[in-house]
């Protein structure tokens, strides 16, 4: 085969994979292994720390190359868009390495763990291959890499780093300045680990609560979030002013069920009251949307 097809042949396969491509690739498209060791010593690929994939030298390199070379490396004939598109990918990047791809938590992420559909051994050591239930709800493609979803990761940094404080470092990164966490499932998915955090095997919810506690997450934060959320609505729902005056009453109960220390439920009892015993003009308007001349000197400036 004469060099442009082989080189073209290359870069049509790493232009879908972040300038990565396999030997086991590179032979289904008629490209010897002798090829790329050619272009190994003429610079233009390189080899990644995991066996069978190299990289163009001309690729825009990124923090997450090592994990995205280990990642092709569990099933190097197929494209990466092919596994990413598939209902039930064949690895799942999970644990310390996806909190890395979400930005959560502080993990040093190797060996990456890597849940997959049945047993595997990694010859190297490089990754951690874990063999588990995992439903597809818990799953998200990040940069291209399929990984389980933060409320996912949370749980399993839980689990496979067994330290508490772990978990809540993720949980903290997690809520920041994100609102849209799902922490009805972090809950179900905290359930059967609840014995871990002091509590009844199955609460969830108290599972999580603890969680908050250790991840400095009280309920006034809470509160605060679900007020940033509202003044923040372009669109005011009906009836949002007994639904937040509700919110908060129930905000409170929920704090004292889930025996949340006396002085964050006093905290939060001192910071809710104000909002609670607020005049209707004044929850009118927050929860209305501004007039359209108002509307017209926003967009002005």
């Amino acid at each position: 085969m004469e060099a442009p097809t082989v080189a073209r042949r290359i870069a049509d396969i790493a232009a879908c994979q972040w300038g990565m491509v396999t030997t086991a690739q590179a032979r289904l498209h008629g490209v010897a292994r002798a090829n790329l060791a050619h272009r190994v010593r003429t610079g233009e690929l390189e080899r990644t720390d995991h066996y069978g994939v190299y990289r163009l030298a001309a690729a825009p390199s990124s923090p997450l190359d090592d994990l995205r070379a280990a990642w092709r490396s569990t099933n190097p004939a197929a494209l990466a868009s092919e596994r990413t598109a598939s209902l039930r990918p064949d690895a799942v990047i999970a644990s310390a390495a996806a909190a890395m791809v979400h930005g959560i938590g502080d993990v040093y992420p190797a060996p990456y763990r890597i849940i997959v559909p049945g047993r595997r051994q990694s010859a190297k050591g490089a990754i951690n291959y874990s063999w588990r239930a995992l439903d597809s709800r818990d799953v998200e493609v990040v940069d291209g890499l399929p990984i389980t979803t933060r409320e996912r990761t949370i749980v399993d940094l839980l689990v496979d780093e067994g330290d508490v404080s772990i978990a809540a470092d993720a949980l903290s990164d997690a809520l920041r300045g994100q609102y849209d966490l799902d922490e009805t499932r972090l809950a179900e998915l905290l359930a059967p680990n609840a014995e871990r955090l002091g509590r009844v095997q199955g609460d969830g919810l108290g599972a999580l609560a603890h969680l908050m506690v250790v991840a400095e997450v009280d309920a006034v934060s809470e509160a605060s979030r679900a007020l940033d959320r509202l003044v923040g609505s372009k669109t005011p729902l009906p009836g949002m002013e007994a639904f937040l005056i509700r919110s908060m009453e129930h905000l409170a109960g929920l704090a004292a069920r889930t025996s949340v220390p006396p002085a964050i439920l006093a905290s939060a009892q001192t910071n809710l009251n104000p909002l609670k015993d607020s005049d209707s003009a004044a929850l009118q308007r927050i929860t209305e949307p501004p007039s359209e001349g108002v509307n017209k000197t926003v967009l002005g400036d």
